[in-house]
């Protein structure tokens, strides 16, 4: 293997995770503007965990999408999906219907499917030997978007007010032609050399990934309960609780961006302490720290959020360089099945945690997302580590 295919391209790999970044600012605006959109539109929670369901329901072509991106160069391919996301994101706030507005999520859904199963894989190829390094850095772009995101909406609506933030699209395709500018200087031939021709038959593949996704659906199901229902619910938690809507945008900023530190640390950690250790850590302190929120007020909430949102976004870092330790011929597709499972994981939790939080409350649902996330500790335990 030459020496350029086990090099950290620093270049290119600050270029797909900016990319990332721009994506998952404008991805984000439907959480913040929860509490808007709901008493403009007059919808409850549970309507809320469906939208959420909509906006994810694309996810599951992502193995269908994985299979054509491991025939294909997706360098430049990568920056149109942000351009759909940034026009639907951006008329959130001039939808008249709940009905609109779950259009918008669905077109928005799609092209995040379309880039979340591309993107990770040019990452991978331009990492070299450090694909947890990688996959940090990768993350990192979209925790520090999802941390901007929210001012960025919060701020539109200061400016403009909700049905004014359209404004905000000249912006993102500014940037996005930029960022394109900068990904054609990733040499094409160069991840044609990384990419092998595909001679493994397709059902030998899923056969092949069957074992080790088994292994990890029940860590993301039940590590998901806490960190789903906080990113989706926590504008809506703050209002109810009695904060502002502008501080509520801002606790979800400032769980963001700890969650920008904890993706960053997390692979990197891997790489040199093993997977099962850093997932372990993680499972064994987020269901103390989320009950531990639900009680908290004043500093003490504001010192839990930084560190929900360093332990809670630390696993997907780790599952996605698990995924490509597994050294397939079908990287997009292994990265598609886990997309997809995600989109399973989240979708169920979201719809449960809104139908909860009507009946009782989201500080019982925040307590119970605590409780079960308690059981993705034994499959952690049993999991085995696969890096070569």
């Amino acid at each position: 293997m030459s020496t350029k295919e086990n090099q950290f391209q620093t270049g290119p790999v600050a270029s797909v995770m900016a990319t990332h970044l721009l994506h998952d600012a404008y991805s984000s605006f439907f959480a913040p503007l929860l509490p808007l959109l709901s008493e403009k539109l007059g919808f409850a929670y549970a309507m809320a965990g469906l939208l959420s369901v909509v906006q994810r329901l694309p996810a599951l072509f992502n193995p269908l999408i994985g299979i054509i991106a491991d025939k294909a160069v997706v360098r430049s391919g990568i920056i149109a999906a942000p351009v759909v996301t940034i026009l639907a994101m951006g008329m959130l706030g001039l939808a008249p219907s709940v009905a609109v507005l779950a259009v918008l999520l669905l077109v928005c859904g799609t092209s995040a499917a379309v880039y979340h199963v591309t993107a990770p894989v040019l990452m991978r190829r331009v990492s070299g030997d450090k694909v947890g390094r990688g996959m940090s850095f990768f993350m990192f772009g979209g925790e520090l978007a999802r941390t901007l995101g929210p001012l960025m909406i919060i701020a539109g609506v200061s400016w403009w007010g909700l049905e004014g933030t359209w404004r905000l699209i000249p912006f993102g395709l500014a940037a996005s032609l930029l960022l394109f500018l900068n990904l054609r200087t990733i040499n094409k031939e160069q991840i044609r050399h990384f990419s092998k021709p595909v001679k493994q038959p397709l059902s030998k593949s899923f056969h092949d990934f069957a074992p080790f996704f088994g292994q990890i659906f029940p860590i993301m199901f039940f590590r998901g309960f806490p960190k789903t229902a906080l990113a989706l619910f926590l504008p809506s938690y703050m209002v109810d609780t009695g904060h502002s809507f502008k501080t509520a945008a801002v606790a979800l900023a400032v769980l963001e961006l700890a969650g920008a530190g904890g993706a960053l640390l997390a692979g990197t950690w891997s790489d040199k302490a093993g997977r099962k250790k850093v997932l372990l850590t993680v499972m064994l302190v987020s269901p103390a720290l989320m009950y531990a929120f639900t009680l908290a007020s004043g500093m003490v909430l504001w010192m839990l959020l930084v560190l929900m949102g360093l332990v809670f976004f630390a696993a997907t870092p780790v599952f996605m360089a698990m995924i490509h330790d597994l050294n397939s011929e079908r990287p997009s597709l292994a990265n598609g099945i886990f997309m997809t499972l995600n989109f399973v994981a989240g979708s169920i939790i979201a719809l449960l945690a809104g139908i909860f939080a009507d009946h009782y409350s989201l500080v019982v649902t925040y307590k119970a997302s605590a409780l079960l996330s308690l059981l993705a500790i034994p499959p952690t335990l049993l999991m085995k580590d696969r890096r070569t």
